[in-house]
């Protein structure tokens, strides 16, 4: 039976990259050509926290706008921990190391005299906006004992990372600026199970939960940085697919490289959302 699964998804797997073999076909000549593409990042200065745990403040009669945010951070597990500059520090840092082992060319603020001059391709990075949601999570588990469902709830700390960034092209004329947005989340890990006793029949639930913390928070800012260098150079490449593709064929499958083991693969979920401006 095992055999047959393994076959069954080498034929799937088989079939889908013919089904894209056009797009396959062209985005691997692009990788291979090894485009001169400069990038210029330009980051943001800080990072917006928001606690969105707001049943856990109690009234807030009588308070301010400003006073429930104030007293929401203070309330905050996580973010009133956070440092901005560790934080975009880690991120940014992550983000032209991978830039680099794509192989462009980049170029940081301070470098601007010359990038304006480029006559290679070239692009500008702007990490528009950051924010950090710190939010509950719940875990739900159950399990069957004879005739009854048992249920359990556990709450879990949560955090929302969400970017915005803006990639345009250096002496565009037509201003063609994209916006894109990418949102992840990391939560507790909870590991629970039932268990009865034999003798009372009583059933009792024991977990044990790994919480995330500040180190964990700054170590996915880095995994963030390397993956959204990767989305934009599949965002390039995606556009390389649609200006080279014979005119009566569209680009079917948004093609995503991954340069550790330099597969492609078709994609519907690891990319940018691209935004309406």
């Amino acid at each position: 039976m095992k055999n047959i699964i393994k076959v069954l998804i080498v034929i799937l797997v088989a079939f889908s990259l013919s089904a894209c073999y056009p797009e396959l076909k062209l985005a691997r000549s692009y990788i291979e050509s090894k485009p001169e593409i400069s990038i210029m990042v330009l980051p943001t200065n800080f990072v917006f926290k928001k606690n969105l745990k707001v049943n856990e403040l109690g009234s807030t009669i009588g308070l301010s706008e400003l006073q429930v945010d104030s007293a929401l951070m203070q309330n905050s597990v996580i973010l009133q921990h956070v440092s901005d500059s560790v934080f975009l520090e880690t991120f940014i840092n992550s983000l032209i190391v991978e830039f680099e082992k794509l192989g462009f060319i980049v170029y940081t603020e301070n470098l601007l005299d010359s990038f304006l001059f480029l006559k290679t391709p070239a692009y500008i990075f702007n990490v528009a906006q950051i924010e950090l949601e710190e939010h509950i999570k719940v875990h739900e588990d159950k399990q069957e004992f004879g005739d009854y469902m048992y249920y359990k709830k556990v709450d879990m700390n949560a955090i929302n990372y969400n970017f915005w960034f803006e990639l345009s092209e250096l002496n565009d004329d037509k201003e063609n600026t994209k916006l894109f947005y990418a949102s992840e989340t990391i939560h507790d890990q909870v590991y629970g199970y039932f268990t009865e006793n034999i003798f009372t029949g009583y059933v009792k639930y024991k977990y044990n939960k790994n919480e995330i913390d500040l180190d964990i928070l700054y170590r996915y800012s880095d995994v963030f940085g390397e993956r959204y260098a990767g989305y934009t150079y599949d965002f390039l490449m995606n556009k390389y697919l649609d200006e080279n593709l014979p005119d009566e064929q569209k680009r079917r499958y948004y093609m995503h490289y991954k340069r550790e083991n330099n597969s492609l693969d078709p994609t519907w979920t690891e990319k940018f959302e691209l935004m309406e401006e």
